[in-house]
């Protein structure tokens, strides 16, 4: 693991496979975005978005595209069962404002740039320094990211 929570605990997910795993999605979000028809495209992927640590169908469970490749997985703090959507929704809520944000052209863009970057500087960094890596949509939604069992 690249970064970890805290060295004393090796059960945490590294923050290098959180970020790498939010950048897949992001990446989804983006083709869907593109490939679909304005304002279609920027829509759905704003929907997947929000509702992505929440899929309960087929292989994934509490879990995004980016975190099955990841091998991590979204659940519920007090129940410890793979995140609802509406857990989804609450703990993705940061990132989904800025995501709004990129879809309106120039002055979107400005509030992204203005707001959206120092946001995920800042789930960045409470990732790295608090003490179990809970970002701030963790702390809204009350989950947590966790790693998979072989």
């Amino acid at each position: 693991m690249f970064f970890a929570f805290s060295m004393q605990d090796p059960h945490h997910v590294s923050v290098l496979n959180r970020v790498v795993a939010k950048g897949i999605d992001l990446f989804i979000v983006k083709i869907v975005s593109v490939i679909f028809i304005h304002p279609l495209g920027p829509i759905l992927g704003f929907i997947y978005g929000l509702l992505a640590d929440g899929i309960h169908w087929g292989p994934f469970m509490g879990q995004s595209a980016g975190k099955k490749i990841m091998r991590l997985r979204v659940v519920h703090r007090r129940t410890g069962e793979p995140a609802s959507l509406r857990d989804s929704v609450l703990r993705n809520l940061p990132i989904g404002v800025v995501t709004v944000f990129s879809m309106i052209p120039v002055w979107g863009w400005l509030i992204l740039a203005l707001l959206g970057i120092p946001l995920m500087a800042m789930e960045i960094y409470l990732m790295l320094s608090v003490e179990k890596g809970h970002r701030l949509g963790d702390v809204i939604g009350d989950t947590e990211v966790i790693e998979m069992k072989s």
